[in-house]
């Protein structure tokens, strides 16, 4: 299937199924999320989310996965963990789900919605909102984020 049509279903896949795995394909959720690691998305409302969630949201035909910033009335302000920049603003309309969970490849299972997560997840997406002035900031203030993944993960 093509990979704009399975993007366009998802939505109804998660109404009938209540979740669908997702790979991961790329680097921008790194240490945490690595190319290969399979992600459980449910839907998610409005009320739902909060800084350091982790969001999937259409973007043409691909189906981006990146850590919710802040939340706004027109949607949601997120960046990738291993990204520099924040993205545009996603709508409430493009937002697919959460991610409630991780399996790597080796087979390890993190539950996004148990503790720790849910007491990490907020200091998490207050990392990700701060400005990165300079490249030693931006390494300094991943370091976190390295340290959550390879303990763990």
């Amino acid at each position: 299937m093509r990979a704009d049509l399975a993007v366009e279903f998802l939505p109804d896949v998660l109404a009938c199924d209540g979740s669908v795995w997702v790979t991961a394909v790329s680097w921008s959720m790194a240490p945490l999320i690595q190319p290969g690691d399979a992600l459980r998305v449910v839907p998610v409302g409005v009320d739902g989310l909060r800084p350091g969630a982790i969001v999937a949201y259409r973007a043409g035909a691909q189906l981006i996965v990146h850590r919710v910033v802040a939340q706004t009335c027109k949607g949601l302000v997120t960046r990738g963990d291993a990204l520099h920049d924040v993205d545009a603003g996603v709508p409430w309309t493009r937002v697919v789900g959460r991610v409630t969970a991780i399996r790597t490849p080796a087979g390890r299972r993190l539950e996004l919605a148990r503790s720790p997560w849910t007491i990490l997840e907020p200091a998490l997406g207050w990392l990700a909102g701060r400005q990165r002035d300079g490249w030693l900031t931006w390494k300094a203030r991943r370091a976190p984020l390295h340290i959550a993944a390879a303990v763990l993960r």
